[in-house]
């Protein structure tokens, strides 16, 4: 295998964001995301050289493993204990997906109802595996010291999260744009995405639509409590909405109120999350970072001060 490094970078890349978009996103993109990362194992020169290893190592029966699977009252998921034996039936029973009927069979026998939960059961069991495996064989492969090799190894799949789920949004009174603005600049150059209102929603967007998916791509919320604040129409409605991606999303998703100002009172649906009195931005900058559900990624030198 003869690339160069642009080639091997550009290919660890690009099955990066394969990967995660099967994983990750919705299930109504689902087909779309799941033919976009067969064909990159099946025409990429870097993924074609690891899984030709594994070639013929796999000679089991996929109609008779599909059907022991689907088997309603019992299902049955055999895999071998050869980790090259087990990528090579994985694959195969990855490719020989025509159609959902298959990946909703393997889910009505494990007791799945709705096609979205059938989705999730064959990411679990089948896809999640064969692409933890396949990212730690590409990433040896690659031998290079990159970000990208060393991210294919080294971070579990289960903490890499969507690019459509981390955005943060920030909720304020019009008033104190100059001190969020603040935060939006801080979290843009640390490599956050933080949301506004004003630069997320194009012009005609109906509003309550729009901080609704606003929310809904996002794992955290930050409302500026300052002697501004009153929770009253939008504010409100912000509220409802955190509430409920915070119950949806769990752990992955934090609502956070920085006080700058005692004399606010805390809104009472807020109370019971994470809020602390701040004396300037600095220190509520600080605390925001604390609580955020993610974390900045490894330390790097500037691309300005490294010859590529």
């Amino acid at each position: 295998m003869a690339l160069t490094k642009d080639e091997i970078v550009k290919s660890l890349r690009t099955f990066r964001e394969r990967r995660d978009a099967l994983l990750h996103e919705d299930v109504v993109t689902f087909d779309h995301t799941f033919e976009r990362f067969i064909n990159f194992c099946d025409t990429d020169t870097l993924a074609k050289a690891v899984l030709a290893t594994v070639d013929g190592k796999s000679t089991e029966d996929l109609n008779a493993w599909w059907a022991a699977a689907t088997a309603y009252n019992e299902p049955k998921l055999q895999f071998p204990n050869d980790s090259d034996e087990e990528l090579a039936l994985r694959y195969r029973l990855i490719k020989a997906i025509d159609g959902p009927q298959y990946i909703q069979n393997l889910g009505f026998a494990h007791q799945k109802r709705k096609i979205d939960d059938c989705v999730e059961l064959f990411r679990t069991l089948i896809l999640r595996p064969f692409a933890e495996e396949l990212s730690h064989r590409i990433g040896e492969a690659a031998d290079l010291a990159t970000p990208d090799a060393r991210e294919l190894q080294a971070v579990p799949l289960n903490r890499i999260p969507s690019p459509t789920e981390i955005k943060i949004f920030l909720s304020h009174k019009s008033v104190d744009k100059p001190l969020v603005y603040r935060y939006q600049r801080c979290l843009k150059e640390l490599g956050f995405d933080p949301w506004l209102d004003e630069a997320a929603m194009a012009a005609g967007t109906n509003l309550e639509r729009g901080l609704l998916l606003g929310f809904e791509q996002s794992c955290a919320a930050v409302f500026f409590l300052t002697e501004s604040f009153i929770d009253e129409k939008y504010l409100a409605t912000e509220i409802d909405y955190a509430i409920m991606q915070k119950r949806r999303k769990g752990n992955k998703f934090a609502i956070i109120t920085p006080r700058y100002s005692n004399s606010v009172a805390i809104p009472g649906l807020l109370a019971p999350y994470v809020y602390r009195d701040v004396a300037d931005g600095l220190e509520g900058f600080t605390h925001l970072l604390a609580a955020l559900p993610i974390e900045l990624g490894p330390v790097r030198w500037k691309s300005s001060v490294v010859q590529s």
